[in-house]
């Protein structure tokens, strides 16, 4: 039988056969969605896992092909793809490699210097208000509009059926609570959608330690039209001290605050909620934890 990683290299043969493949280096343990392969140590090549993650792809290739120098910050460029058949296995994005490591909390809150603080939260905050900003209009009618309050009303649907049967009483009540007093007001629903990155968490922000730099943001699997405030969310992952440093680079982002702070509170459930879907344990365990 086939090994996944010869599977995956004969699929970029077949749509790529002039491509000449020296190494390669599969490493389906680092994402959740996806099996990335390096190719000849410089280009990323992503595989959808699921089905559902075909779809995925081709939106996210159709987002970063139309988005390419709207950007200070690099993001990637999908030069190879394949999304003639919707086949898992045989669907697949590829990019050159963007230098750089993740820029993990750990790594961030080691940092001391107050000016280098400053220069990546500018970084950070003026690459949202350039992706947030993209007139809508380059995506024609090729877009859907996320975040809508029935999308939200079903997933809390979905975490009261699948996930409830799990949780402490007084945790099942802190659910409804919070979704219920976000679905009700009619305020929070009234943004304007713009591009949203829609992971914008650590993992996806790119750095180079040596110049002090964020060199480029990754993985735009749920970018999309909707909330800029998702964004604002995963921004404040690092901390309020240093998400209070954005502020000077994205003047407008405290207008947001208040549903960022709903999104943040949806996180470990949508986790432990792929766990079940999905058969994957540790997703489910992380994401449950809390509320057992």
């Amino acid at each position: 039988m086939m090994s996944l990683q010869a599977a995956y290299l004969q699929a970029i043969q077949a749509a790529y056969p002039d491509l000449s493949i020296h190494n390669s280096c599969l490493h389906n343990k680092d994402g959740q969605y996806n099996d990335i392969l390096i190719v000849n140590d410089e280009i990323i090549f992503r595989f959808p896992r699921y089905p559902e993650g075909v779809q995925s792809i081709q939106n996210e290739i159709r987002i970063l092909s139309r988005i390419q120098n709207h950007t200070t910050l690099p993001v990637p460029n999908p030069v190879y793809t394949s999304t003639d058949t919707e086949k898992i296995g045989e669907v697949f994005m590829g990019y050159e490699k963007i230098p750089g490591e993740p820029l993990w909390r750990e790594t961030l809150h080691s940092i001391e210097d107050d000016e280098h603080l400053q220069n990546l939260a500018t970084q950070l905050a003026g690459f949202l208000k350039e992706l947030h900003s993209i007139p809508v209009a380059i995506f024609g009618t090729d877009l859907l509009i996320n975040d809508s309050r029935e999308e939200w009303a079903a997933l809390y649907a979905e975490f009261r059926e699948h996930l409830f049967p799990f949780m402490r009483p007084d945790a099942c009540d802190w659910v409804v609570n919070h979704f219920e007093t976000y679905l009700d007001e009619p305020r929070l629903h009234a943004y304007k959608p713009s591009l949203r990155h829609g992971d914008f968490g650590p993992g996806n922000i790119l750095y180079d330690r040596k110049n002090q730099v964020i060199t480029g943001i990754i993985d735009f699997g749920f970018a999309g039209l909707g909330d800029s405030a998702l964004d604002i969310a995963a921004a404040m992952s690092y901390g309020e001290s240093f998400f209070a440093r954005y502020i000077p680079a994205y003047p407008n982002i405290e207008s947001t605050l208040e549903r960022a702070h709903f999104y943040r509170g949806t996180y470990a459930l949508y986790e432990a909620l792929h766990g079940i879907k999905h058969g994957d344990k540790e997703a489910f365990e992380s994401g449950i934890a809390a509320y057992i």
